[in-house]
């Protein structure tokens, strides 16, 4: 049966170097939130810790082990096997796991790249995702055109916030569909939950919680007809 409607938080964790203060937190936030989903941004259990890139990768099985302890859906990505992991956990299951495939600057020298984002099936919702730098690339907005939740997660640098705003609401216009999209509060604080008509709420704090009903969406592609059903 496919969720109408979802109440979603959006979390703009700020990351220390301190792995399992991270997880702890994260945990935690999990833990005690109403939601009943919720976005993390990019690596933020480790960062991009290049000089201790080994502990970092190491670290994933640590923390994927106390993620499937939990009963909520959420997703963020995670350094293992030097490819960094889209995760999207529900009930104590690994529901969808992807490697990052368009990697920036110097990401190419430490991560090996992943799989092409794609869309697969949650709670009746088309779901897909894009990690960070992958925004960009808009080919894979004309391959997400209808579906009903786009996920993305990021750490995206603060000198190009305003880039990260602009494409997220494009991206919501363009495929009249729902953008979740949260950032690190490590380089800017940012987080988005926008409907197929670019509006909804942004988060310029650690996190937000909002009500989502896709059937607002339907009515827009109603409206202002691009060929999407």
């Amino acid at each position: 049966m496919k969720s109408e409607k979802l109440k979603v938080e959006v979390v703009n964790f700020k990351t220390s170097i301190d792995y399992e203060y991270n997880l702890k937190q994260v945990i935690k936030i999990i833990n005690n939130s109403p939601a009943d989903f919720l976005l993390f941004p990019e690596v933020c259990l480790t960062g991009f810790d290049y000089d201790n890139f080994k502990s970092a990768n190491e670290f994933s099985k640590i923390a994927i082990n106390e993620f499937l302890k939990l009963k909520k859906a959420f997703s963020l990505t995670i350094i293992e096997n030097n490819k960094n992991y889209f995760y999207f956990f529900d009930n104590g299951k690994i529901f969808k796991k992807r490697a990052k495939y368009n990697l920036f600057g110097n990401e190419k020298e430490y991560f090996v790249v992943g799989e092409k984002p794609d869309i697969f099936e949650w709670r009746g919702l088309k779901v897909a995702n894009l990690i960070c730098f992958e925004l960009r690339f808009i080919e894979y907005w004309e391959k997400f055109k209808g579906v009903d939740l786009i996920l993305v997660p990021a750490r995206w640098g603060k000198e190009r916030i305003e880039h990260f705003k602009t494409l997220n609401k494009a991206l919501a216009l363009s495929t009249q569909s729902q953008v979740l999209c949260s950032n690190s509060a490590n380089e800017k604080s940012y987080g988005a939950i926008l409907d197929g008509w670019g509006e909804g709420v942004e988060i310029t704090y650690v996190n937000g919680i909002a009500d989502i009903d896709f059937t607002k969406n339907k009515k827009i592609r109603k409206k202002i007809n691009i060929g999407i059903k």
